[in-house]
């Protein structure tokens, strides 16, 4: 989310309108004090959770550092 000043946000207008067309968001300030935000419109389609959900996934999995597992060692685990 980024945060831009009333003025520049009045001189930036279109600029940003295409930037939440692809999803970014905006918190407008006042003398410092947030006072509007500019968001995408809400779209809660199975496609859209989904999305969200995936790039979580992606996210906390390479934020993790790789497990070494030996896959055959718990089969042969298993038929013992």
């Amino acid at each position: 989310m980024k945060t831009i000043g009333n003025y520049e946000a009045r001189t930036h207008w279109s600029e940003m309108l295409q930037d939440v067309k692809t999803g970014e968001r905006y918190v407008i300030l006042h003398r410092g004090e947030p006072i509007a935000e500019l968001v995408p419109p809400q779209t809660d389609s199975r496609q859209a959770r989904s999305k969200r959900a995936a790039e979580k996934l992606l996210q906390l999995m390479s934020d993790r550092a790789p497990v070494e597992i030996d896959i055959s060692a718990f089969v042969r685990e298993g038929r013992d």
